[in-house]
């Protein structure tokens, strides 16, 4: 096995995949670098419909939040599972199974006929993101190296972005037509069941990979992370629908009990010489701590504003489309910038993630003078300049972040990496909404003051990603010296 120094710490060898290639071709990862976009393009495009499931069907609040709760939450609870579990049996095997149910779960919510169907359809949903979601980091991470793997990961960066987006477009647009007796609503699931066959007739392409050593499935540990995540998952999704009553603060005790009991046990595993779910060793590292934080950090912020974007300008006179068809400038030049990232940051190293939060924050301040100068049906065109600048600086972060956090694991838990990053980034975008839901429903703003009040949210937020990502820079700068 051959070993590399290691990136960040420049300290102890990253192990190498045995045949790992530095020059693996992008394209050839396509069929997995799709399923970013499916995953992302179901949340949203979904949330954009849930008016129309509430005429449709006669939906109650509680049951369209479990339209969107049903898919996040397994989503969530079962993501560094999917990813130990590509460890153990290869990673093109769970991600071909995990989007097989993707596609299944695709086809019966467009032909579900209730809400109860939908919702059940959703949860399936749920579980094939959860499965397939980790292999596409942990094989980019066990096949391939330096620029390449930079390039692939702006490319998992670029999927996703464009996937939300799109998926915000497509949903307004879709839930407004008929396609005879086909519903709009439907066919937004037809269209993630189309990505889902087309990411599984492309993933032969993807090099194969697996942990070389044999890796044991962790049972108590895993029970006790999935309660533990659950719980969280449960108490911040209705957390507002129960008013943030007794039941919250039970699920969060829950969290905390099982998440503690999950590290005891995992340090008693590593100690007897075992493999844990989650290894503390690698979670003790500091440089992989302040990336996940940051990267929660980044994306509570990233939903937030993503949240009170549509509600605002639609109050301030644009239907649903335009309100989505205002966010596609955006989607397309951090698609742009994404793809280029590997380029920039052979130039300019660490200090690419700087730049980008200095850039986001730029344009989260020139959004928010924007509002306070100008007003009304033209707002989505007067947000444009600042839009594109922020999409430039998103693009900068969300690969350079990603990296943070994969190459900080070793290649043999690969799975890990992917499904710890996606962890925090689904647990993120569920806080993210929570907070800024709780402060427009406690404030009784909207309109203007609504994206006001979520541009500070998420301003506060990049200022923290900022400090971060200085603390980041210094601690490579010095590591390397």
């Amino acid at each position: 096995m051959t070993t590399s120094a290691h990136p960040a710490t420049g300290t102890a060898p990253v192990p190498l995949r045995p045949g790992a290639s530095a020059e693996v071709p992008t394209w050839r990862y396509l069929g997995f670098l799709v399923g970013p976009g499916a995953g992302t393009f179901a949340f949203n495009a979904v949330t954009v419909i849930l008016p129309t499931l509430r005429e449709r069907f006669g939906a109650g609040d509680v049951a369209l939040e479990l339209v969107i709760a049903g898919y996040g939450i397994p989503f969530a609870v079962l993501l560094i599972l999917g990813g130990r579990l590509g460890d153990r049996f290869g990673r093109h095997r769970l991600y071909v199974v995990g989007m097989g149910l993707f596609l299944v779960s695709a086809i019966a919510c467009a032909l579900a006929p209730s809400i109860e169907t939908l919702i059940a359809a959703r949860i399936v949903q749920g579980v094939g993101a959860a499965l397939c979601t980790p292999q596409v980091l942990a094989t980019i991470q066990a096949t391939s190296q330096g620029a390449a793997r930079t390039r692939a990961i702006a490319a998992f960066g670029a999927s996703g972005g464009i996937g939300a987006a799109v998926g915000q477009v497509a949903g307004g647009a879709l839930a407004a037509l008929s396609f005879g007796p086909v519903e709009g609503w439907r066919a937004v699931f037809v269209v993630v069941a189309l990505i889902a066959v087309a990411a599984i007739s492309l993933a032969p392409l993807a090099p194969r990979s697996r942990a070389h050593e044999v890796v044991a499935i962790d049972l108590v540990g895993t029970a006790a992370l999935g309660l533990g995540i659950l719980a969280v998952s449960v108490a911040l999704t209705f957390g507002p629908v129960w008013n943030w009553s007794w039941p919250v603060a039970a699920a969060l005790v829950v969290a905390a009990v099982s998440l503690g009991a999950m590290w005891v046990h995992q340090n008693a595993i590593e100690r007897s010489g075992r493999v844990p779910l989650l290894p503390p060793s690698v979670l003790r590292l500091r440089p992989l701590q302040l990336g996940l934080a940051a990267a929660a950090l980044f994306f509570a912020g990233y939903s937030a504003l993503l949240y009170v974007f549509p509600r605002a300008v639609e109050a301030g006179g644009l239907s649903s489309l335009e309100a989505g068809m205002a966010l596609l400038p955006f989607a397309v030049v951090f698609a742009a910038v994404s793809l280029a990232v590997a380029r920039i940051q052979a130039r300019i190293g660490d200090s690419t993630l700087v730049l980008g939060v200095s850039m986001q924050i730029l344009a989260l301040v020139a959004m928010a003078v924007t509002l306070a100068l100008a007003w009304g049906h033209d707002i989505g065109l007067w947000l444009q300049p600042a839009l594109v600048v922020l999409g430039a600086g998103q693009a900068l972060i969300f690969s350079p972040l990603t990296q943070l956090v994969v190459r900080e694991v070793p290649v043999e838990a690969a799975g890990l990496s992917g499904g710890m990053f996606s962890t925090a980034q689904q647990l993120a975008l569920s806080f993210g909404v929570i907070v800024i839901g709780g402060i427009v429903t406690l404030t009784g703003v909207g309109g203007r003051t609504e994206l006001l009040a979520g541009l500070a949210f998420d301003i506060a937020l990049a200022v923290a990603v900022l400090a971060l990502a200085v603390a980041l820079r210094a601690r490579s700068r010095s590591a390397a010296q």
